[in-house]
């Protein structure tokens, strides 16, 4: 049986200023690098369903639709509540996915691709003022210098106790570096990377045996290399390691990543997940909110993404095993410019 064509993505380091809009990037963690520079979403729009507080950027994906005129740049957005008490076993209440999409022509970017130069300039001034800490639209600013803004108070505080107390006022400079990670940042957003995405290798591991890739497993939680095991001790990984399906499912998932085990992305538009075990029946995909057309999957998330953003399973820990991205099938241009899109989560154990 032939096996589906299916691009996979890996992490890369990247300077940050080669990670700015105008290169329509692909990339994890710092801040997000938004398409539409206008309609930028609330913060309203992205607090999480279970604390209401605002989420943290976890990664972008840009994939446009060449067949079609006004998607020519389109790009997947992924945002996720850093709270673990948030994150409940095969729920996505923490997550937020939304779809941005533009015609090549169009108000914010040159027809032709940008040269890689740092020197450019791309002014901002007439977009939205973005928060100095997150990057999502920031509806308030400082009272008193009045040059930084915030998407919540709770971000400004952050700010002011990482440095801006000493700025403020005392500087005709302003901090404020719209998609770059600052100080004040870094203890809050994920870790930055470019996403490569690429064709995942045909070529079929000889002679794989299901049980000693399910060992080979156990043995890459216990060594801390496999996504969600960053911080774990014996009694942890016991816990743990007793949760993983002994099925033909997550037997089919060990065997196909073991080709490249530091994917953090697996791109099939049209295409089905690869589930991590098979809790995922029959599961009831709604139709796109904005047209009515049925969605279909377009890309998942890989549990290893969570080794690279640093992210532990200590308690109040945010987890995955899998998150699948459903999108409208037609990638339609009613709606807002950031239009929601469907997620679902899979985890490990029931």
């Amino acid at each position: 049986m032939t096996e589906n064509v299916v691009d996979i993505g890996f992490l890369d380091e990247k300077e940050s200023w080669l990670l700015h809009p105008r290169f329509f990037p692909s990339k994890v963690g710092g801040k997000p690098a938004w398409l539409d520079l206008r309609n930028i979403p609330a913060p309203s729009e992205l607090t999480c369903n279970q604390c209401n507080e605002v989420m943290i950027f976890l990664c972008q994906v840009y994939a446009p639709y060449e067949e079609k005129e006004d998607s020519f740049h389109r790009t997947i957005f992924i945002f996720v509540c850093k709270n673990g008490e948030c994150c409940r076993p095969n729920s996505a209440n923490n997550f937020k996915v939304f779809r941005s999409q533009l015609p090549r022509k169009n108000d914010f970017y040159s027809f032709e691709p940008y040269k890689e130069d740092q020197n450019e300039t791309f002014p901002m001034d007439k977009w939205p003022k973005l928060c100095n800490v997150c990057g999502v639209k920031a509806p308030s600013h400082c009272a008193k210098c009045k040059k930084e803004f915030y998407c919540s108070r709770k971000h400004q505080i952050i700010h002011w106790q990482k440095g801006h107390k000493e700025l403020c006022c005392n500087s005709n400079e302003t901090d404020n570096s719209n998609f770059i990670v600052t100080e004040a940042a870094k203890s809050l957003l994920f870790k930055e990377w470019e996403l490569i995405v690429d064709e995942e290798d045909q070529e079929k591991v000889k002679h794989v045996d299901e049980n000693q890739e399910m060992e080979k497993l156990k043995h890459l939680i216990k060594e801390k290399k496999a996504g969600t095991m960053s911080d774990i001790n014996e009694s942890e990984l016991e816990e743990y390691t007793g949760k993983i399906p002994d099925d033909k499912v997550f037997n089919k998932f060990s065997k196909r990543i073991a080709r490249h085990p530091d994917q953090v992305l697996r791109y099939d538009r049209g295409g089905v997940p690869l589930w991590i075990t098979a809790q995922a029946d029959n599961i009831d995909i709604p139709k796109c909110s904005y047209c009515n057309e049925p969605r279909q999957f377009e890309f998942q998330i890989m549990p290893q993404l969570l080794n690279f953003i640093n992210i532990g399973i200590e308690i109040n820990s945010i987890d995955w095993g899998i998150l699948a991205i459903y999108t409208c099938n037609k990638s339609c241009n009613e709606g807002p410019a950031y239009k929601e899109e469907m997620i679902i989560k899979q985890d490990l154990s029931n």
